[in-house]
């Protein structure tokens, strides 16, 4: 049972600290206070400790903690309230304060997702300013080696500042980072008067949504922005002539400076919206490094970003901050705010928010990538919309780091971002529903954003049926006047509302709802709750079953092998797909070719035409497409690329008597791929097909070749395609489909030059009709004619069952 201690040091002092095995109730304080003499003498004493700890150097030295103020009036603030005891802490600068922190509050939120509790001593140094309420408190964090950035944002801002320093659990630098504060409040009135400042001690680098959490849970303001100290609040106004650039940022959360009907005022009162502040960065790294020169009007930044000298911050990585429309803000006028409409689960602001309103930040990411995205998302989830002030802004100041150790953790974190999506969503949902708010305004941000993740029903039965009622409920989506039609003469027709694959199977007993079935009709998104029609569920159904109908040109979640041996038909929906699929796998050919999503993602960053891009670029008249599977979508999109015109050669297992008079058949598939421009892939998905394009068929193609593949992830040796894009033998590649969907291969997200889509190769109205109908006619035909048009190949009994 982990608990908060109080550590009693041999002068009295106390090291408010998170440890195990310790009983709140040890404590016995004096609340004696050291000189400044006896603080300088200690530390110099603590700098000839060669192997001490630096826990114990901490709370050997936490009754010394200097004071700029010694003889300074003492904070009387109650900032809050200690609801088991009536000690007092003392803090940094002196003072004696009550502290509020209810123990299992302080552990639930500031280190559920830790790597382990950390020691914390909040209010190291205390700043003497009174703050309004009302102001805006900066809530961020600092390393050791970045306390001179720190110190130019605090004469930035001159407003109140909560800040986390992290120090490592090594105990060479304790002094010398000790010396450094000390000569940091020593030498400025401004820090001195607005900075809190709280420490936190343990052996994990860089868990940076922790030292958030700490930061925001001892901000003394009602409302806190959250900020990286890199960047400068940049707007001045009459307000702030007095008291220095950026302080009218201090009053952006105040009801009487916000415009329009008070209703995003009131939100943010109530802690239902946030702020964003949209961020910039010089597009030239020298010229963002001088703080001292950016600008300090929106006019000014206006006339920088016409001359493309400043733009969108990160703009590299656009989700991460393209949704607060740039394009909007430049043309709002002054104290319009507007709201973001376009969130996507990578938005990564920085926000005004309400101290109390939103969930506390995640803390299980260690380094970059997705740690503050999770705290927009979690936000966003809790029913919080996001509002874009139209006159405030702040600017990147540009800074050398170093990019490999930060790509790296990104790479790391994708993965661990994907699961806090799904696991953040199911708690969200699960929350909703059990508050009874699941159709309330407040859960709408939940539910659009959770249906985006196909995997999320996978651990969930409850959030997957009340998910599935909001998708409306039944399989059929788009067809629903034509079941009645098809088949309500022929037949009584029994929805499927099994929660899970056991009541699923269950139904089909006597007595059950499914009982004396005939045919099924399957779809893709049945496989959350019942799952794969694999061999146990096959050998499960009752042998009334004589048909599956399944609505998807590919089969594979189907055991064909399985439904043989039952003596179960299996139909699929070939023909309905190939307009869809064919105009997908096109669109990455010309994509792949022309390098269009790079110029897109270069255009909605803000940025014209990519340098250079012309010169690795192909026009698609004339070149040669290789098609892997001439059957209905490979031929349709064999019609399409010769319109161009593109020379069209194939491969198949037999030549195909019904392609096209243009179409060049090659039964050397060797000899087709050393002619090969653009490879693009049509097969199904079988256990022979596997891997099928692998690492000999990828380097019998011309070098600079590309592979677009909109049949299925496992028919391409996935690493055998990424060690082919990282040498160049591979030009590009377009992808609709991955192995192991909805989870893509983070390497590939790294090839600017990869055109990737969610498996979108048949999701439109039209084409998902036309699915329905088919499958529904196969029954149709089977229930009447005891056959149907679109049994799957591996079938070739022709009578009857």
């Amino acid at each position: 049972m982990k608990s908060i201690t109080r550590t009693q040091t041999h002068k009295g002092g106390i090291d408010f600290g998170i440890e195990s095995g310790l009983a709140s109730s040890d404590l016995n304080m004096d609340t004696s206070l050291p000189s400044p003499a006896e603080t300088w003498a200690r530390i110099d004493q603590l700098e000839n400790l060669e192997k001490n700890n630096l826990y114990d150097s901490l709370r050997d030295l936490r009754s010394y903690s200097f004071s700029s103020v010694p003889d300074g009036p003492q904070n009387q603030d109650s900032l809050f309230t200690w609801p088991s005891t009536d000690f007092v802490l003392r803090h940094g600068l002196g003072h004696r304060v009550p502290v509020p922190i209810n123990e299992r509050v302080l552990l639930s939120k500031l280190f559920s997702g830790s790597m382990r509790p950390s020691n914390v001593i909040p209010y190291f140094y205390r700043a003497t300013g009174r703050f309004d309420k009302r102001d805006v408190t900066i809530a961020t964090l600092i390393t050791s080696n970045r306390l001179e950035v720190f110190a130019r944002l605090v004469e930035k801002y001159r407003g109140p500042i909560s800040v986390t320093l992290h120090i490592k659990d090594t105990p060479e630098h304790v002094s010398s980072i000790l010396h450094a504060l000390s000569a940091l409040y020593t030498s400025s009135h401004v820090m001195r008067r607005t900075v809190d400042l709280h420490l936190v001690v343990d052996s994990f680098d860089r868990q940076f949504n922790t030292w958030r959490n700490i930061a925001r849970l001892f901000a003394r303001t009602d409302f806190v922005l959250m900020l990286d100290i890199d960047f400068f609040p940049c707007t001045a106004s009459a307000s702030a002539s007095a008291d220095g650039l950026g302080l009218s940022l201090q009053y952006a959360a105040r009801k009487e400076r916000l415009p329009g009907d008070g209703v995003v005022a009131d939100k943010l009162y109530a802690g239902q919206a946030a702020l964003v502040v949209p961020a910039f960065e010089y597009t030239d790294f020298g010229e963002g490094m001088d703080a001292q020169t950016f600008p300090t009007s929106k006019k000014d930044l206006l006339t920088l970003v016409a001359k493309d000298r400043i733009g969108m911050f990160h703009a590299s990585w656009a989700p991460g901050h393209n949704a607060s429309e740039y394009n909007r803000f430049y043309s709002a006028s002054p104290g319009e705010v507007y709201k973001v409409t376009r969130y996507q689960s990578a938005y990564e602001p920085y926000v005004i928010f309400k101290k109390d309103g939103p969930p506390w930040c995640d803390d299980r990411f260690v380094g970059y990538g997705g740690n503050k995205a999770a705290c927009l998302f979690e936000m966003y989830l809790a029913g919080i919309s996001f509002y874009v002030h139209g006159d405030h802004f702040i600017i990147h100041q540009s800074h050398p780091y170093e990019e490999r150790a930060r790509k790296n953790e990104r790479k790391i974190n994708r993965k661990i971002y994907a699961d806090f999506r799904e696991e953040a969503c199911l708690r969200y949902l699960e929350l909703f529903h059990d508050e009874d708010l699941l159709h309330s305004p407040l859960a709408e941000n939940a539910l659009s954003e959770c249906r985006k993740i196909k995997s999320l029903t996978r651990t969930s039965e409850m959030a997957a049926k009340r998910l599935a009622q909001q998708q409306s409920s039944g399989t059929i989506v788009w067809a629903h006047d034509d079941v009645q039609k098809l088949l309500g003469n022929i037949a009584d027709i029994v929805y499927v509302d099994s929660p899970d694959r056991k009541s699923f199977l269950a139904g089909f007993g006597p007595g059950g709802k499914y009982e004396n079935t005939v045919g099924i009709y399957r779809e893709n998104e049945s496989r959350h709750k019942i799952g794969i029609f694999d061999k146990e569920l096959i050998d499960g159904l009752p042998s009334s079953v004589k048909w599956i109908a399944h609505n998807g040109a590919g089969y594979d979640p189907v055991d064909v092998h399985a439904c043989k041996a039952r003596g179960i038909y299996l139909s699929n929906t070939p023909g309905a797909v190939d307009d869809a699929t064919a105009t997908t796998a096109l669109y990455l050919l010309i994509s792949t070719l022309r390098q269009y999503s790079v110029s897109e993602r270069a255009l909605r960053a803000l940025k014209w035409k990519p340098e250079g891009l012309n010169k690795l670029t192909h026009d698609v008249t004339g070149k040669t497409l290789a098609i892997l599977g001439l059957g209905g979508i490979g031929t349709r999109l064999a019609v399409l690329a010769h319109a161009f015109p593109m020379r069209v050669i194939y491969h198949s297992r037999k030549k195909n008597p019904n392609a096209p008079e243009f179409c060049e058949y090659f039964e050397d598939v060797n000899e087709m791929l050393k002619q090969t421009d653009v490879l693009s892939v049509h097969v199904p998905l079988r256990a022979e097909t596997v891997g099928l394009v692998d690492e000999k068929m990828i380097r019998a193609l011309k070098p600079g070749a590309i592979i677009v593949n909109t049949a299925r992830g496992k028919v391409i040796d996935e690493d055998a395609m990424i060690r082919a894009l990282e040498d160049g033998h591979l030009a590009a590649a377009g992808l609709d489909v991955f192995p192991n969907e909805p989870e893509v291969n983070p390497r590939l997200l790294d090839f600017p030059q990869v055109t990737l889509l969610p498996h979108m190769g048949t999701e439109n109205q039209d084409t998902q009709r036309q699915m329905e109908v088919r499958a529904l006619q196969n029954l149709k035909d089977f229930l009447e004619t005891g056959m149907g048009k679109d049994l799957v190949v591996e079938f070739k009994v022709k009578q009857k069952l």
